[in-house]
């Protein structure tokens, strides 16, 4: 794992913000071996995000050797640790995480850090072994945990998310309905939830399962205006035109909206190779239409 999410950074960043935090607050000479932790802190996730573990690993550690005992900035350096540990790769460690993981919680157990603790180690428990995954309930009861700590915290509601996604691996009708009332509820009691987009590309699969077209167009619209935008990262919207000029198209024959996102795919994306076919999809809605209008008047 050479390269962080957009999330990953965002998790990063304030848990150095707290960092700093805490270093105003401390006495002077306190401030000067906060400071160096601090920064022992920041070098470990500057090469986590490189890639290179083996010096995240000292770097956290070295963190771990300075830092008061009991203190955000340990429980900072644990979870650095305990991550490295967990997603390096090779030579990741999972039990050696799950340890660290643990002793991060114990510090501080209802923090943003024990949250995404929580998480990792129901990731842990969700990962596969020896190429089979773990049975569902192994994996519904892992995420249970961590929804039931923290039902409103990012890490609570992206553990629904991974939830719900185990539970629709498996075709099974009776689940899948379950899964869009969850879904659906979800949606309804955490209006500004990070997730959302990801509730509703979740709520688009179950909506295809069922033959719900209007549904899933509309999911589909949510899914894009509800994403989250990194400035330093523009997305390429041109996949997403192209799905929802076609769903249109092709689902709920709402030409207007399929013209809609087929010229902005062509506006936005001249040279992507869909432009050709989409342009083919608007002269043939155009001369569709004529001739519905040519036979209404023969009649």
């Amino acid at each position: 794992m050479s390269a962080m999410t957009s999330r990953e950074r965002l998790k990063i960043t304030a848990l150095l913000a707290g960092l700093s935090l805490c270093s105003f607050l401390l006495g002077c000479a306190q401030h000067q071996e906060t400071g160096r932790s601090e920064a022992l802190i920041r070098a470990g996730w500057d090469n986590y995000r490189l890639g290179e573990f083996d010096l995240a690993a000292r770097d956290f550690e070295a963190a771990l050797a300075q830092v008061p005992q009991g203190g955000a900035e340990q429980q900072g350096a644990l979870y650095g640790l305990a991550t490295t540990w967990n997603l390096r790769r090779p030579g990741e460690d999972m039990d050696l995480a799950g340890r660290l993981y643990r002793q991060a919680i114990s510090l501080a157990p209802t923090n943003d850090l024990a949250a995404w603790s929580w998480l990792a180690l129901a990731r842990m428990k969700a990962l596969p072994v020896a190429g089979e995954s773990p049975n569902l309930e192994q994996q519904v009861d892992a995420y249970q945990e961590v929804i039931v700590r923290f039902p409103f915290h990012p890490a609570g509601e992206e553990a629904f998310l991974f939830q719900q996604a185990a539970r629709l691996e498996t075709p099974d009708l009776g689940r899948t309905r379950e899964v869009l009332d969850a879904l659906e509820a979800f949606l309804s009691t955490h209006p500004r939830s990070p997730w959302r987009s990801a509730a509703y590309k979740l709520v688009g699969h179950c909506c295809t399962v069922f033959g719900l077209p209007e549904k899933r167009m509309e999911a589909a619209l949510q899914e894009w205006k509800t994403a989250e935008v990194d400035p330093a990262n523009p997305a390429d919207l041109s996949w997403t035109y192209w799905q929802l000029a076609t769903l249109a198209e092709f689902e709920t024959g709402n030409f207007g909206l399929a013209r809609e996102y087929y010229r902005k795919l062509i506006a936005e994306y001249p040279a992507e190779q869909r432009v050709f076919v989409a342009k083919q999809e608007l002269q043939r809605m155009d001369d569709l239409e004529t001739r519905i209008r040519q036979e209404a008047v023969a009649r």
